[in-house]
């Protein structure tokens, strides 16, 4: 699975003006980003690789949504929601479940041009093969 994939499930499911994987344009005031982020561990089940029957992938998603912070939450809320408790087929690979690593979205206050961010961070667990 990879982080341009976790991007075209969420356009499928978020309207948004910009798209973005591992780097955004600065100049956009709406944009959703896609970065890559730590995830658990990796673990090998009893019996060995063979049983794994699982692969996960941890991504990060900054919202971007102008310079006013309500609107910047709904929409960080907005992407939140579409995966929280969610499964779903990314890049042709069943998603098992979204692990949300917080409880909402994370305000990061504003950038250098006034534009309020959000960060939603998740690992994507889905079925190998």
């Amino acid at each position: 699975m990879t982080l341009a994939e976790i991007k075209d499930f969420l356009k499928t499911k978020i309207g948004c003006p910009h798209w973005y994987v591992g780097k955004r344009d600065q100049a956009q005031e709406y944009s959703i980003t896609v970065y890559p982020t730590q995830g658990p561990a990796p673990r090998i089940p009893i019996g060995g690789l063979e049983n794994v029957w699982y692969e996960t992938k941890a991504a990060s998603v900054l919202v971007r949504w102008g310079d006013s912070c309500t609107p910047a939450e709904q929409k960080a809320q907005e992407v939140y929601d579409c995966l929280f408790g969610k499964t779903g087929v990314i890049g042709g690979r069943e998603v098992i479940m979204f692990d949300m690593r917080t409880s909402e979205p994370v305000g990061m206050g504003t950038d250098d041009k006034g534009y309020y961010e959000f960060v939603i961070n998740f690992v994507v667990y889905y079925r190998k093969g």
